[in-house]
C-alpha cells in the first residue's frame, strides 16, 4: 500500500492485474517489414503466452480500427506514411501493459505508428551495434584505427526566416514522412510551421517546406542541389507551399494537426478580440512559391485566402489548394491562443478549446468516416451537436484552456485550464468522477498551460503547474501530478522545486517507460526551478513497483550552471543509435540555452549545449524526425522565438 497524497492520511492499493509485453524480436533478415515479429507476452503467474503482431493487428482491425482502415484505403497508394505533430508528444503508447489496453489502444493509429517506430529503431540499433562489433574485431590488432564512432555536437543545418512571426512558445511544427520504409524523400517529405503573425500578401501564417535533408553537416546533405537556380543556396530546405488563410485575425498561434496521409492540415486561426476559426487545408504543391526564383528563403509570397468566398463549403480534395472555415464561439472573447486541435482519427473528430473556457468537438475533420464523404459533395467540418450544447461544452468560463487530449482506451478527454484545474470528460461530455481536480492555484504561474500527457496503455494522465493549489500538502510549489485516466482518482504528486516563478511545460519519459516491465526503471523528466528558486534544474520522477509515480521531491535532481531561473520549453525525448536523449531549452536565457542530455541513466552533466536566439531567444516545441540510416534523417525541427527562424538541427551520433 502507498500513502494517498491528498493529505488525508488514507491509503489505496494499486492492483497488479495482468501485465503484457510487446517484445522486440530477431530482426536479422531484410526487409524488416516482412520479418518483424512483434510479440505480446502475456504474463499470468508462471505461464507465458505469445501472439504474433499479425494476430494482434487482426484483433485491432476487427475490434477497433475501422476508420483507420478506411483512411488507409483513401490515402495515396504504395506508401506507409508517418506523421509527427504535437499530439504524438501528448498521448503515448508503451509497449508493455495490460493486454486489453494494448488492443484497445490500437484503435488510435498513433499507437500503430509508435509501435512501428520502435521496431525500426530496434532494427537500426541492432544493425549499428553489429557493425560496431565487426569494426572492433577488424581493428583489434591495429592501434592506429579508431574503435568507436566519433561523437559530434548538435549541428545547425539550415534556418529560414518566417517573416514577422514564428511558431509560438510550447507549440510545435508538424512533420510528415511519405514512406517510412524508404530512404528520406526530398520531394514528398515535408514540415509545416504555424506562424503567430497576422497574414498579409507578403506574410504567410502557415508554410510547408520540403528538401528537408539539406545542410552541411559532415558530407553533403542528401537533398542538397548541385546546381541550384538563382536565389537558392542549395543547402537549405525549400518552400513547398505558403498560405495566408484568414477569416478574422490571421494568426496561427497553436500547433497544426496532420491527416494520416499528409494531404491535409487542420489548424486554428485567431486574432486579438476575435473569435477563433477552425480550418482544414488541402495544400497544393507550389502554392505561394515564386516559380521564377525558387529561393530557399522565399516564404513571403503566400496564396491569400479570405472569407467568405475563398472558403470551400464542402470537404477539400487532396491537392486542390482549397480550405474550409468553421467559426468557434460567438464573441470577441472566444479567441484561441493556447489550445491546439486534437484529432480522433477513428471517429474523425477534433477537440479544441478556446480562451473563454469552452471545449468544442468538431466532426468530419478529414472526411474519412461519414459515408457522405464518398459522395459528390462530401461534408465540410461542422460542430458535433451531440457534444455539450450544439458542439460546445462550457468548462472553465473566462479562462484560457490548454490543448485537449483524448485517451484511446477509455475515450475520455482531458484538458487543463488557466484556473489551475484538470478537467476530464467521457466521450459523451459527462464529467468524470474526479473532475475538476485542483492542481494549480490559478495565479499567473499556477495554471495548466500545456496539454495533459496521457499514457493510454497503463491508464495514467500527467499534468504540471508552476504553483500548486495544495495537492503537495503545502501549496505554492511547482508540481507534477499523476492520476488515473478512468476517473482521475489516486493522484500522486512529485514536488519540483520553488513555485510562483514561471509556468511549467511538458515533461517527457525515458525509453524504459515504453519498453520495460520493471516500473522502477521508469523516469519522467521535468524541468523546473531548483528548491531555492535560484537556478534551473532537471528532475527525474521515479516510479514504484505498483506503477504509481513516487510522491514527494524526486531524488534525481541536476542543477544547471546557467543561473536563472528561466521558463523552460517542453521536454522532448528521443532514442536512436542506442542512446536515449532529452532536449530542452531555456526561454530568454543566456548563451547557451539549448541542451541535449544523455538519459541512458540520470545525467550528471549536459551532453551538448548551443545558443538559439541569444538572451531573448529560446525555441518553440521540438519535433523529432523518424529514425533512418540516411545522413541527416534523424533531425529535430523548431522555430527560434527571437528571430522567427525555422530551424533544423542534426543530432550528434544519430546517423
Amino acid at each position: 500500500m502507498e500513502l494517498d497524497p491528498m493529505c488525508n492520511g488514507s491509503f489505496h492499493v494499486m492492483p497488479t492485474g495482468i501485465r503484457t509485453q510487446i517484445a522486440l524480436p530477431r530482426l536479422d533478415e531484410h526487409p524488416w517489414a516482412k520479418r518483424m515479429e512483434l510479440f505480446v507476452k502475456t504474463k499470468i503467474r508462471a505461464a507465458q503466452v505469445y501472439f504474433s503482431i499479425t494476430f494482434l493487428l487482426s484483433l485491432l482491425g476487427a475490434c477497433g480500427l475501422p476508420a483507420y482502415g478506411q483512411q488507409r484505403e483513401q490515402s495515396r497508394a504504395g506508401h506507409d506514411g508517418l506523421m509527427q505533430d504535437w499530439s504524438r508528444h501528448h498521448v503515448v503508447f508503451p509497449r508493455v501493459g495490460p493486454l486489453h489496453s494494448l488492443i484497445a489502444a490500437g484503435r488510435d493509429p498513433r499507437a500503430i505508428l509508435s509501435w512501428q517506430e520502435a521496431i525500426r529503431r530496434d532494427w537500426h540499433r541492432e544493425r549499428d551495434e553489429g557493425g560496431d562489433r565487426d569494426r572492433e574485431r577488424n581493428n583489434e590488432d591495429n592501434d592506429f584505427q579508431p574503435k568507436h564512432r566519433a561523437r559530434r555536437g548538435l549541428h545547425h543545418d539550415w534556418s529560414i526566416s518566417l517573416g514577422a512571426g514564428g511558431t509560438s512558445p510550447a507549440m510545435y511544427p508538424a512533420k510528415f514522412s511519405f514512406d517510412v520504409n524508404a530512404a528520406p524523400d526530398c520531394t514528398n517529405d515535408f514540415v509545416v510551421y504555424p506562424i503567430n503573425a497576422p497574414g498579409t500578401s507578403t506574410q504567410p501564417n502557415l508554410v510547408g517546406f520540403n528538401n528537408l535533408y539539406s545542410g552541411t553537416s559532415g558530407s553533403t546533405g542528401i537533398c542538397n542541389r548541385a546546381d541550384p537556380p538563382s536565389g537558392d543556396d542549395g543547402v537549405s530546405a525549400t518552400t513547398l507551399w505558403s498560405y495566408d488563410i484568414q477569416a478574422a485575425g490571421g494568426q496561427v498561434t497553436t500547433s497544426p494537426a496532420l491527416s494520416l496521409d499528409g494531404t491535409k492540415v487542420a489548424f486554428v486561426e485567431t486574432g486579438a478580440s476575435t473569435r477563433a476559426h477552425f480550418h482544414v487545408l488541402a495544400w497544393r504543391s507550389g502554392d505561394g512559391v515564386d516559380l521564377l526564383t525558387p529561393n530557399a528563403q522565399n516564404v513571403l509570397l503566400p496564396v491569400v485566402i479570405t472569407g467568405p468566398d475563398g472558403f470551400l463549403p464542402e470537404a477539400p480534395a487532396a491537392g486542390s489548394g482549397t480550405v474550409t472555415d468553421l467559426a468557434l464561439g460567438s464573441t470577441v472573447f472566444d479567441s484561441d491562443t493556447l489550445s491546439s486541435p486534437f484529432v480522433d482519427y477513428t471517429f474523425d473528430y477534433a477537440y479544441v478549446g478556446n480562451d473563454n473556457g469552452t471545449l468544442f468537438r468538431i466532426q468530419d475533420v478529414f472526411c474519412t468516416v461519414n459515408p457522405a464523404c464518398s459522395g459528390g459533395t462530401p461534408p465540410a467540418p461542422t460542430l458535433d451537436a451531440t457534444w455539450g450544447t450544439a458542439g460546445a461544452l462550457s468548462v472553465c468560463p473566462g479562462f484560457k484552456m490548454s490543448g485537449p487530449v483524448e485517451d484511446a482506451v477509455t475515450g475520455n478527454v482531458f484538458v487543463g485550464c488557466a484556473d489551475g484545474a484538470l478537467y476530464g470528460f467521457t466521450s459523451n461530455g459527462t464529467p468524470l468522477a474526479g473532475s475538476p481536480m485542483s492542481v494549480g492555484d490559478g495565479s499567473a504561474t499556477g495554471g495548466i498551460v500545456d496539454p495533459p500527457l496521457v499514457d493510454a496503455v497503463n491508464g495514467f494522465v500527467y499534468v504540471v503547474t508552476g504553483s500548486s493549489a495544495g495537492l503537495d500538502c503545502s501549496g505554492g510549489t511547482a508540481i507534477l501530478v499523476q492520476a488515473k485516466t478512468a476517473d482521475m482518482s489516486s493522484p500522486q504528486v512529485a514536488t519540483l522545486g520553488a513555485g510562483g516563478l514561471f509556468n511549467l511545460h511538458d515533461p517527457d519519459f525515458n525509453d524504459a517507460y515504453f519498453s520495460s516491465l520493471t516500473s522502477t526503471d521508469w523516469l519522467l523528466y521535468a524541468f523546473a526551478a531548483n528548491a531555492g528558486g535560484t537556478a534551473v534544474a532537471l528532475y527525474g520522477a521515479s516510479f514504484e513497483a505498483g506503477h504509481n509515480m513516487t510522491p514527494g521531491t524526486p531524488s534525481n535532481v541536476l542543477t544547471f550552471p546557467i543561473g536563472g531561473p528561466y521558463e523552460l520549453s517542453p521536454a522532448t525525448e528521443f532514442l536512436s543509435g542506442g542512446e536515449d536523449r532529452i532536449f530542452n531549452n531555456a526561454l530568454h536565457a543566456p548563451n547557451p540555452n539549448f541542451t541535449s542530455l544523455n538519459i541512458n541513466s540520470f545525467p550528471t552533466v549536459t551532453e551538448h549545449a548551443i545558443d538559439e536566439g541569444g538572451a531573448d531567444g529560446g525555441t518553440s516545441g521540438i519535433v523529432v524526425d523518424n529514425v533512418s540510416a540516411s545522413a541527416q534523417a534523424a533531425s529535430i525541427y523548431f522555430s527560434v522565438l527571437s528571430t522567427n527562424m525555422a530551424v533544423k538541427l542534426t543530432q550528434s551520433g544519430l546517423n
